[in-house]
């Protein structure tokens, strides 16, 4: 099923700006006390180029419009790209890596009960993509053995990237090995690199995830949501210096409810004043311990959500409906036990149902209340209810449990679609199972 997906988008004006200094994505590094890494190596200068811009969230200022308050929660699909060279060093166990899924939510949602809970809700969430960018399962989480792409050379992304449009890449490997944690090569707002397939952002394997394999002070995940928010278009609270108070949506962070700032702050001081005010010491845009960083400001938020809708409009999918399954007893004639699980866009689902050894074949059948355009995949037949129903051939018979399996396609046209199913059990006389209410969910 082709879906049109309609996003807000606001007017856009087309620019060309000549191009300033360029520098590496190592080439901004803040002199860092000795023997810690500079933390970031995301550049600060402008790249050059011509694209669509947006004044309310460009390069040069920030307009803090209500407009772009979070009133609806938009998930982005992501895919970790686990870089480790030939002798093992750099490989990710796949629970580490869900781990730094859950420290970006904590911290993105502002979660309560969590270190985040201070900051500001963006209602921006992260999730594993469950679909690849041919359609076909996946775990997000895709690893690969190769030293030179392990010491990030050899434009390792231009082979391996998921389309950069629609999916958060993210690549771990030693981050050049050149002192930093973690970097993007530009915010999206600096040039040509928005759905590029050198947009993405690149962690050092040791600072990711919870906890991290370096140790303290970076092992509880925070490089990866400070490399995020320069992702989407956040500037270093420190950046250009103080800047000017009276111009300070067009000066220093391009923000005003984060103090200004002279210089990075490191370790996690509770008394850092410059520009003639307290340090953000706590925003995930310093160079704090990890453990000191507590929260986006609410102005972060809102540049962020106008750095999705005019930078990166196709990247994140509003959030639908909850995917259930809902059992009713007494629906069949034979009573027998069906288990669903809850049907996800996007992922493989499952049913199975106990026959008790029964001399019957099996088969499942679901309806929808409409018609049906695009089918699932595997032993399931999609019918309309208002037209005959249509039987997948008889399966297995005298089995203790049936299963089934079946992919459900990653179409948020689909988001909501409930879904009527039963097992028809086919012997000597036809039975039906009790029935299974699904409603396909996020």
């Amino acid at each position: 099923m082709s879906t049109s997906v309609f996003q807000a988008r606001l007017a856009v004006a087309l620019f060309a700006a000549s191009a300033t200094t360029l520098l590496t994505a190592q080439g901004t590094q803040d002199a860092a006390p000795v023997g810690q890494p500079a933390r970031c190596g995301t550049p600060n200068t402008f790249q050059g180029g011509s694209f669509l811009d947006n004044p309310d969230c460009d390069f040069y200022q920030t307009n803090p419009s209500q407009t772009y308050a979070p009133t609806s929660v938009q998930r982005i699909p992501v895919v970790v790209h686990v870089i480790q060279n030939s002798s093992g060093t750099g490989n990710l166990g796949n629970a580490l890596v869900q781990s730094q899924i859950t420290v970006l939510n904590e911290d993105f949602r502002a979660m309560s009960g969590t270190a985040g809970a201070n900051g500001v809700d963006s209602q921006i969430e992260f999730f594993l993509a469950t679909t690849d960018p041919n359609g076909q399962p996946t775990t997000g989480i895709v690893h690969y053995t190769n030293n030179t792409w392990f010491t990030d050379a050899g434009g390792y992304y231009n082979s391996i990237a998921w389309n950069p449009q629609r999916y958060l890449n993210i690549y771990t490997n030693n981050a050049g090995g050149g002192g930093v944690l973690g970097y993007v090569p530009a915010i999206p707002q600096s040039g040509n690199i928005a759905g590029t397939a050198a947009d993405r952002v690149v962690i050092l394997y040791s600072a990711f995830g919870r906890p991290g394999l370096g140790g303290s002070p970076y092992n509880l995940g925070r490089t990866c949501t400070h490399e995020v928010g320069h992702y989407l278009g956040l500037f270093h609270t420190f950046d250009s210096g103080c800047g000017s108070s009276s111009a300070c949506y067009t000066s220093g962070d391009r923000i005003c409810d984060t103090n200004p700032e002279s210089q990075p702050r490191y370790g996690c001081p509770t008394t850092a004043t410059s520009c003639g005010s307290l340090d953000p010491v706590r925003n995930y845009m310093d160079y704090t311990n990890d453990s000191c960083m507590t929260g986006f400001s609410a102005e972060q938020v809102r540049r962020m959500r106008c750095t999705l809708v005019s930078y990166r409009p196709n990247l994140a999918q509003p959030a639908g409906p909850i995917a259930s399954a809902t059992s009713r007893s007494g629906a069949g004639n034979l009573n027998s036990a069906f288990f669903a699980t809850a049907p996800r866009l996007g992922m493989q689902a499952s049913m199975n149902v106990v026959t008790f050894n029964t001399p019957y074949s099996l088969a499942m059948v679901l309806g929808y209340t409409g018609a049906a355009s695009q089918p699932f995949n595997g032993y399931t037949v999609l019918i309309d209810t208002l037209s005959a129903p249509v039987l997948q051939m008889p399966l297995m018979a005298s089995a203790t449990v049936v299963s089934w399996t079946y992919a459900v396609p990653n179409d948020p046209a689909l988001g909501g679609l409930q879904i009527k199913s039963q097992g028809l059990m086919l012997g000597q006389t036809f039975a039906l199972t009790n029935a299974m209410d699904l409603v396909l969910g996020n």
